[in-house]
């Protein structure tokens, strides 16, 4: 099985999003933006408490309980990786390009009502924690067919994935997730991934990493694999902000490439007509 690549782990770890964001009050008067740096592989919760301290330090009444954010009035879904919600809405409504990349990222801060018709209730740092290693889990199940790496962590290891997304530490975090990674000399069964459409739906498929003759799948064969009927040719397959090249095998792909939940995240851009 491909090794890991800790330049590229790193580099995709150090990703980082600059945030603009305003804050608009009920009676529509406008605070200066914040301007941020925002981890790529993090979340929003996680950054919401830092937001919290700068607002209530200037004085503002803030119920850090029902904090969230939209972009272009849409509401941004907390326990999606910030990076990921970056590229849904910058890349994933048009052929993506250099030029057109949104920096920095635009969005508001809310903490009134609460839009609960469109995100998940209780957006606090426990929750996105819950869901973070419920995702964890998932990926474990697919990649081994059971969750017992995950299950068998340490609440000390548990605790430590998620710290070192709190505090942005690569290493602490790669210190317990190469442990659900190891395959004991048995191939990986299917691929953790999820592929999101411009139309905001989601798919996800057991794909398994090789063909039935034993043929390492690439990106593109998985994509296939979900979405038959795609034109690679017209919709962009886009991660971390950059379009995948279709020949990078799933495998290293899924080692190397993934979030920290270990789900390849793949938003497919929408071209242009």
């Amino acid at each position: 099985m491909p090794s890991f690549d800790s330049e590229i782990t790193k580099a995709i770890w150090g990703g980082k999003l600059p945030l603009r964001i305003t804050c608009l009050t009920d009676d529509a008067s406008e605070w200066e933006p914040i301007h941020i740096e925002a981890p790529r592989c993090s979340y929003f919760p996680l950054i919401a408490q830092k937001l919290h301290d700068i607002y209530t330090g200037l004085g503002l009444q803030v119920d850090k309980e029902n904090i969230w954010f939209d972009y272009q009035g849409e509401p941004l879904k907390w326990h999606y990786p910030i990076g990921l919600l970056y590229d849904l809405n910058v890349f994933g409504t048009a052929t993506p390009t250099m030029d057109e990349a949104v920096i920095p990222w635009c969005i508001n801060i809310h903490w009134r009502h609460f839009p609960a018709d469109k995100l998940l209730r209780n957006p606090s740092i426990d929750a996105a924690q819950d869901i973070f290693m419920s995702m964890l889990k998932e990926a474990d199940y697919l990649r081994h067919g059971n969750t017992k790496k995950v299950m068998n962590l340490s609440k000390r290891d548990q605790t430590q994935l998620w710290q070192s997304l709190s505090v942005d530490d690569h290493d602490k975090y790669w210190e317990v997730n190469e442990h659900l990674l190891e395959n004991e000399h048995q191939q990986w069964r299917h691929i953790p991934v999820r592929l999101y459409l411009p139309n905001n739906g989601v798919l996800q498929e057991a794909v398994p990493y090789h063909d039935t003759e034993g043929t390492a799948y690439t990106i593109a064969d998985v994509i296939s694999r979900i979405m038959p009927k795609l034109s690679l040719t017209t919709a962009i397959p886009v991660m971390h902000g950059i379009p995948l090249t279709m020949d990078i095998p799933a495998e290293w792909a899924s080692k190397n490439l993934a979030y920290a939940d270990n789900f390849l995240h793949i938003v497919l851009s929408k071209s242009r007509e």
